[in-house]
């Protein structure tokens, strides 16, 4: 059976209130259910296409494919980062297209207060780093040590399908039977594409249960939103067609 785990990550809390509003997502709740429509004797695959998103949602992801009691594919067909690229190696085996981008980082947390609370944000991040690290060093098995992906999330990597495999996060080349592809090409960091390529621009979900709330109030949705409002959804929903169209 094929699925598709196409969108932003999120948890299954605010899976139904995005796709209320449009957003294309997907939760741990979906992949459990996909294991589980599944028939008999068949693999799984699961299709591809997320930058990212809510690293919680993105490891229990990871958790739940690995525990799978049925063989598990992902085949990467745009792009597979952030919180996705850690999901995504929970499968038995990683394919990707041709033109698949495959994408880590540092996690990030916003933080406000004083000194104490940053400190605090400082040592959750480290331990969400070693976390991230476990999983790409189980998946790698040496191809990379640890230090070395450690410097790869440090510099926000892009990887074409070519350095993926190498690193061992790829397991192959879709459509690639001869092996041509499968050379070594330049790798490339570019930090400024991470504002387009991962959650950043996804609404709040408590600013949109308070709109849904609104909206329920009155039985239709408001006559005029705020322009703020109908930016920040523009925005979030154009970001979303660019990693579509990667």
């Amino acid at each position: 059976m094929r699925t598709q785990m196409n969108g932003y990550v999120v948890s299954d809390d605010d899976a139904e209130l995005y796709r209320y509003f449009g957003f294309s997502v997907v939760s741990p709740r979906d992949v459990r259910q996909a294991i589980a429509d599944n028939p008999e004797g068949e693999p799984l695959t699961l299709e591809v296409n997320s930058g990212g998103g809510s690293m919680f949602a993105g490891y229990e992801i990871y958790t739940i494919l690995k525990a799978a009691n049925i063989p598990t594919e992902v085949e990467i067909q745009s792009l597979a980062g952030s919180a996705m690229s850690v999901a995504a190696i929970g499968a038995d085996v990683v394919r990707a297209s041709p033109v698949a981008q495959f994408m880590i980082h540092l996690p990030s947390l916003r933080t406000e207060g004083d000194s104490v609370e940053h400190r605090r944000s400082l040592q959750a991040l480290s331990s969400f780093k070693a976390s991230v690290l476990n999983a790409y060093e189980l998946k790698c098995a040496g191809k990379k040590t640890r230090g070395e992906l450690d410097a790869m999330l440090r510099a926000e990597t892009w990887m074409p399908v070519q350095d993926a495999m190498a690193a061992g996060f790829v397991d192959n080349v879709l459509y690639d039977e001869d092996g041509v592809i499968a050379s070594q090409a330049v790798m490339c960091a570019q930090s400024g594409i991470r504002a387009l390529a991962t959650a950043g621009g996804l609404p709040d979900a408590a600013e949109l249960r308070a709109r849904k709330a609104e909206m329920d109030k009155g039985g239709n949705p408001p006559a005029q939103e705020p322009e703020g409002d109908k930016n920040a959804l523009a925005l979030a929903k154009a970001r979303l067609e660019l990693l579509k169209n990667m």
